[in-house]
């Protein structure tokens, strides 16, 4: 048994659990990462961090080098299958490959001490005595588990959720990154489809995801790849012109999106939830990455307020990020169908909402507006556990 008595143990060295990690160890606080892979893969896959993201990781000091590295938007716009509908400001979101920022938080977390062991697949967890098992048999005690081990959170399904497990949201997608003079969010929306594309840095890359409404349950993986006779045969409805420049050598991904209903609790004796392990999401609002540095930062803030007493940084975890979670999740599931609309009335007046209205941009503000750091300040000084 390995005495690690004074630490935090995070299962799961994806976004969810460096930033765990990083913020953990700034405030003092021990942690110790265990990850099953011997490394990190992204598979071509990028992401969009909006403000409430972007504050917490400046916090942690990793967004002057993000920034960059990545590309910064204030605009976006909107078009059906061969024309546009509409062109508006947008609160600031930047894009980068996962990679990017992976490597910058890993970074900061290896700066501010942290260790990382690979190779650590857990197979069994005792909430009671709090000592980790894995299945290259070493054996830890902990003084507390987070769980930032994705979806399919072996956790969550023994201690949280027996039996339910993740369930196809009946949405599959398409994703690659190819070059484009795009300097702008872009939108095209169709019947039971859409693709959006978005620059991720300053040379010219461009990420797509393309996303159908699709009753076939197609493996939810992040390996799976295709062709690209294969993704313009599924948006034939579309001007080939929206996807950036693909060439042949180019690795294109599809997969099935996956979702887990809303848990009552995001933490149990010993044992706390974070990121897509407590709530995954459809990726119609680019909130799965932010909600799991917000979850992380907000219980690292609660953990060194109420270090002697996790159980009440817990609940105070619980109580606040749970609401918040919860209506991204409800909101992500209505943009889908916002988007993915067929009936021609409903898509003229959704349409003429985007061309005369701010409302596009005015529930991106309530979402970005949102700030962690001053959320659980609040929360923690009132004394309400």
């Amino acid at each position: 048994m390995i005495d690690y008595r004074n630490y935090i143990g995070i299962i799961g060295g994806g976004i969810s659990g460096l930033t765990l990690g990083c913020a953990l160890l700034k405030q003092g606080i021990p942690a110790i990462i265990f990850e099953k892979m011997p490394e990190e893969t992204s598979h071509g896959a990028a992401i969009s961090l909006s403000s409430n993201a972007l504050r917490l990781l400046d916090r942690l000091d990793i967004y002057v080098d993000l920034k960059d590295q990545s590309f910064i938007h204030s605009a976006a716009s909107i078009q059906g299958p061969h024309r546009e509908i509409s062109s508006f400001q947008t609160p600031e979101v930047l894009t980068t490959r996962r990679q990017t920022l992976m490597s910058l938080l890993y970074s900061r977390y290896k700066n501010l001490g942290g260790e990382i062991f690979h190779h650590h697949d857990l197979a069994s967890f005792d909430a009671v005595k709090c000592e980790a098992t894995f299945t290259n048999e070493n054996k830890f005690t902990l003084k507390h588990l987070a769980a930032c081990d994705g979806i399919r959170s072996s956790i969550r399904d023994i201690f949280f959720a027996a039996n339910q497990y993740p369930k196809y949201s009946g949405y599959s997608a398409w994703r690659g990154i190819g070059k484009s003079s795009l300097q702008k969010i872009h939108f095209a929306l169709g019947p039971d489809s859409h693709i959006v594309s978005y620059p991720i840095n300053k040379e010219g890359d461009v990420s797509f995801v393309a996303v159908r409404k699709e009753d076939y349950q197609f493996k939810e993986s992040w390996k799976e790849e295709g062709s690209i006779s294969d993704l313009f045969d599924d948006f034939s409805a579309y001007d080939s012109k929206i996807f950036p420049a693909l060439e042949d050598s180019v690795t294109l991904y599809k997969w099935g999106i996956y979702i887990r209903p809303p848990l009552k609790s995001m933490i149990t004796n010993n044992i706390t939830l974070l990121g897509d392990a407590a709530h995954p999401m459809v990726p119609f609002l680019g909130q799965g990455a932010c909600m799991a540095i917000e979850d992380s930062y907000s219980f690292a803030m609660a953990c060194k307020e109420r270090m002697t007493n996790l159980v009440n940084a817990q609940v105070a975890y619980d109580y606040v990020r749970s609401k918040r979670t919860k209506k991204i999740q409800q909101l992500s599931m209505m943009q889908g169908k916002v988007y993915h609309l067929k009936n021609p009335i409903l898509v003229a007046a959704r349409n003429a909402a985007m061309r005369y209205t701010n409302i596009p941009g005015n529930d991106l503000k309530r979402i970005h507006n949102y700030n962690a750091h001053e959320v659980m300040r609040i929360y923690l000084a009132s004394g309400n556990l």
